[in-house]
This record gives structure tokens, C-alpha cells and sequence, in this order.
């Protein structure tokens, strides 16, 4: 066989392998950004790059049907609404809006949702939704202030500019359970493994009304803090992750 046939043949596998290798990165959720802050790494992604989701339960800012007027303030152009009465209870693959996230290391990490609870300002009232990680814990098993993210009282004063709030852990610290800033202290903890996680928030509270829960960006830490907007605007795309392509085509040039 010639030298000009084998280059070909080696092209064309080289070619077939990294359309192969995409294909198997697709589904990873794309717009991941990254940060180093307070001792930690977190992830960060918007919440309209879903991998899949209930249409009629989750629905993007801009669809016909959110019943959602325009929030100011949100990245991306679009967020989700979470457009549906409360449901008696969460059932596994139903109310769902999933993610696959790609990191680097497994381990603790502390969940956090740049959110708005769609009202005009007085009268706040509790908010939240649930979050799996890796189908743990199974949706049947939920419980309320373990599971959920928001549920607190949301802030008193209400910035027209930018109705967004960074909202977490539903049951730290205990004791503001009811008051001003439960919810809006800590991170939710879930544990991740070292590469593809599926992650899951279904739906808990919500209505097709002006009394919406509404997600715009999502993050999740090695460290707990209170993150800002100002620190997902100062992360940036990953240079050490392009999904298993990027990994796969450097281990092919060296020869590893």
C-alpha cells in the first residue's frame, strides 16, 4: 500500500474519530465558565443551555405562553420560567429541566441559582425548586428544606434594575427559615463525580401567574460563599476543558 494511501486513511480515521469524539461531547452543557474564587472553583452556566426539560412545565422567557413579562437584568437574553401550579408531589423524569455538567475533580460541591421571584416589590413570599444531582436523591424521597433551593423570604427592598437574587440552601442557617435571608446564605451540598454529572431541578413552587419563579444562571462551588453577579461576570470560559475533544486531540498529537 502506498505512503499517499495510508496519509489518507490515517486522515480520514482522524477525521471520523474527532466527529465521533464530538458527537460523544455534545451533550455536555457548552457555555461553562469558570472562576477562582475564595480558595475554590465553582462552574457556572445558563439556565436556558438545558440539556432537556419538561416544555410544558419550564418555559424559556421568550417561548409563547411564559406569562412572564420582560425581567431586566438577565444574562443571556432568556431564563427559564418555571410556568406551572405547585404539584402535589415530584415524580422522577417529570417536571424536570436537566443539565450535564463536566468537572474536573469529584467531591462536595455547594449549589447556587441566580433567580427572581416575579412579583411586584411587598408582600415576598417563599420560592424554591429541587435539585438532583447523579438521580440522588431519587425524586420521590425529596424533602422540604433538604432538597430545595430559595424558600425563603425574598428581599424587602425590590430593585426595578435588576430583580436577580443568588439564591441556595434552603435549610442553613435553620433558624432564618421564614425571615429575611433563609435561602440566601448557603449553598445546597451535593456530590459530584470527576467528569459528566447529570443535574436536575424540578419544579416545587411556581405558578402561571405574576407570581413566577424564574432561573437565569446556575453555579456550583468547590467553596461556599455568597456569589454576586459581578463574580460570574469576571468568569470565564474554560481553557483546561473543551470536553473529551479537546483532551482526546492533544493526547493524539503527542502520541499519549
Amino acid at each position: 500500500m502506498s505512503r499517499r494511501m495510508l496519509t489518507a486513511i490515517f486522515g480520514c480515521t482522524i477525521m471520523l474519530l474527532i466527529i465521533t469524539l464530538f458527537a460523544i461531547s455534545a451533550g455536555a452543557v457548552k457555555q461553562i465558565k469558570i472562576s477562582h474564587l475564595k480558595g475554590g472553583k465553582q462552574y457556572w452556566w445558563q439556565a436556558e443551555d438545558f440539556n432537556d426539560r419538561d416544555a410544558a412545565v419550564f418555559v424559556l422567557s421568550g417561548e409563547k405562553g411564559s406569562n412572564v413579562p420582560d425581567l431586566k437584568g438577565a444574562y443571556g437574553g432568556e431564563y427559564i420560567v418555571h410556568n406551572t401550579p405547585n404539584p402535589a408531589a415530584a415524580v422522577e423524569g417529570k417536571d424536570f429541566v436537566k443539565y450535564i455538567i463536566t468537572v474536573n475533580k469529584g467531591g462536595t460541591y455547594y449549589t447556587w441559582a441566580r433567580a427572581s421571584w416575579d412579583r411586584t416589590p411587598g408582600g415576598r413570599a417563599n420560592n424554591s425548586f429541587w435539585v438532583q444531582v447523579n438521580g440522588q436523591p431519587p425524586a420521590a424521597n425529596f424533602q422540604r428544606w433538604v432538597d430545595n433551593m430559595g424558600d425563603a423570604n425574598w428581599l424587602d427592598k425590590w430593585d426595578e434594575e435588576n430583580p436577580w437574587t443568588w439564591i441556595g440552601d434552603s435549610a442553613k442557617p435553620q433558624e432564618l427559615q421564614g425571615l429575611p435571608g433563609g435561602g440566601i446564605t448557603n449553598g445546597l451540598k451535593r456530590e459530584f463525580k470527576a467528569g459528566e454529572n447529570t443535574f436536575m431541578i424540578y419544579h416545587r413552587e411556581g405558578a402561571v401567574d405574576n407570581k413566577t419563579l424564574c432561573t437565569d444562571v446556575l453555579m456550583i462551588s468547590t467553596v461556599d460563599f455568597v456569589p454576586t453577579d459581578a463574580d460570574y461576570e469576571k468568569s470565564g470560559a474554560p481553557v483546561e476543558t473543551g470536553g473529551k475533544l479537546t483532551i482526546m486531540w492533544a493526547q493524539l498529537k503527542t502520541g499519549r
